[in-house]
């Protein structure tokens, strides 16, 4: 047995494996279609208003809406 065979050889790593992620496009929505889509769920103007204005939903789009 020679001396290269006693060895075993070193193997390569393997890739790591990354799971394959859809890249996410933001909804494209205008301002109008958000208010109107308020009003027909809620109904009511001043309730709508505060639903726009709120900081939940400033939160969730990003943006502060100022309803006046």
């Amino acid at each position: 047995m020679s001396k290269r065979t006693k060895y075993q050889a070193r193997r390569p790593v393997p890739p790591i494996r990354t799971v394959a992620s859809l890249k996410k496009q933001p909804a494209a929505f205008s301002l109008g279609d958000l208010i109107a889509a308020a009003y027909d769920t809620i109904g009511d103007t001043r309730a709508v208003a505060r639903l726009l204005s709120s900081n939940a939903l400033a939160s969730r789009i990003g943006r502060h809406i100022v309803v006046g």
